[in-house]
């Protein structure tokens, strides 16, 4: 099978993608705010088959971009393992490579030592604001707990995961649709911007939109046995439009389709615009949100997925949680329609969506 297990992360991610048998490969892919390790991730990574030494095995570990709401879980996880070993006790779980763009070796790559001669200016930044210190102070955890780890340097990527960049790991296909060039000079221009106005406020204004975890989210294409996913992180459509162009995914001749698409920036309007569900469709469409903190998903985004679609299109809008204005948005637009609506049960840990069966 190819099944997407999305955790109720309230406003973010963490889901896991699980392919292959009679032996199971997992892939862990973003883990959460606060609270939700503790509430829902740290139990279902429990239930996973275990590796040779007993411990829940994960493949693969991949943070989309430094944003609180996606990096919390994941630093918990690794934080777990290092104090385990620093205890002389077994890894809690079996990580086994851990994906990850760092916001200093992007910068670094297109501007190198960039990231140094600006790194008094970014810590003057995190002690000032709460949105840098949650977002680049943990991202900057995460790739020192993932060193620390052994699983430092993007195995089988050996490098930052870029726009075209592809591997597989036991069949499951990976392809890398952005971060691309552009976004990579608007990160970089940001740095030297803050750098020759020697200001803080250039990287704080920066986190506190979302720019800079935006710019740098990383988005793959899953493929297992003709299967298809396209994961998107918080980045911008017109991002993902021009990564799926770059990478032959996306062509003149017609819509992308794919089995499973995840909505960016979990269903914000700020993200795409029509043209986003024009060039992409998909059997399931999912969206990880609570409705709660940032009004995600926006009704104009479920308008705009709705009517780029058929009337007699079949399809399937999944949600992590019930959202009283997403219910009442999609009741008023199934009208005449044939699209179905599922949402995870509060009883559950995970919405499971299966998109293919083994051959």
């Amino acid at each position: 099978m190819f099944t997407f297990d999305f955790l109720n992360a309230r406003h973010g991610d963490a889901f896991l993608v699980r392919w292959g048998s009679p032996k199971e490969k997992v892939m862990l892919v973003d883990g959460g705010p606060p609270q939700v390790f503790e509430t829902s991730l740290r139990d279902r990574l429990s239930q996973l088959a275990p590796d040779a030494q007993g411990s829940p095995r994960i493949d693969v570990v991949c943070l989309s971009h430094v944003d609180d709401d996606h990096a919390v879980g994941l630093l918990k996880l690794l934080t777990q393992i290092q104090r385990a070993r620093r205890d002389a006790e077994p890894d809690p779980f079996a990580v086994k490579r851990v994906w990850f763009n760092s916001v200093d070796e992007l910068v670094d790559r297109n501007s190198p030592g960039l990231s140094a001669s600006t790194q008094e200016i970014v810590d003057r930044a995190s002690e000032d604001s709460s949105a840098v210190s949650s977002s680049y102070n943990q991202g900057r955890a995460i790739r020192d707990a993932a060193a620390a780890l052994g699983l430092g340097g993007n195995p089988l990527f050996d490098g930052p995961l870029l726009v075209g960049e592809e591997a597989t790991l036991d069949q499951l296909h990976v392809k890398v649709v952005a971060p691309d060039d552009v976004a990579l000079e608007k990160l970089t221009q940001r740095w030297l911007k803050a750098k020759q106005a020697k200001d803080p406020q250039v990287i704080t204004s920066a986190y506190t939109d979302g720019s800079i975890p935006n710019l740098s989210s990383i988005v793959l294409m899953l493929t297992h046995k003709g299967r298809t996913a396209l994961l998107t992180g918080d980045a911008r459509g017109d991002r993902i439009l021009a990564g799926l162009r770059a990478t032959g995914l996306l062509d003149d001749t017609g819509p992308l389709h794919v089995d499973l698409l995840k909505l960016p920036h979990h269903g914000s309007d700020r993200n795409v615009e029509s043209d986003f569900f024009e060039n992409i469709h998909a059997d399931h469409y999912v969206i990880s949100a609570d409705g709660v903190k940032h009004h995600h998903p926006n009704e104009e985004t479920l308008r705009m997925l709705v009517e780029s679609r058929e009337p007699n299109a079949e399809y399937t809008i999944h949600l992590t949680n019930h959202i009283e204005f997403a219910d009442a948005t999609l009741d008023d637009l199934k009208d005449g329609r044939k699209f179905t609506v599922d949402v995870r049960s509060p009883a559950d840990l995970a919405l499971v969506i299966e998109v293919g069966e083994e051959q």
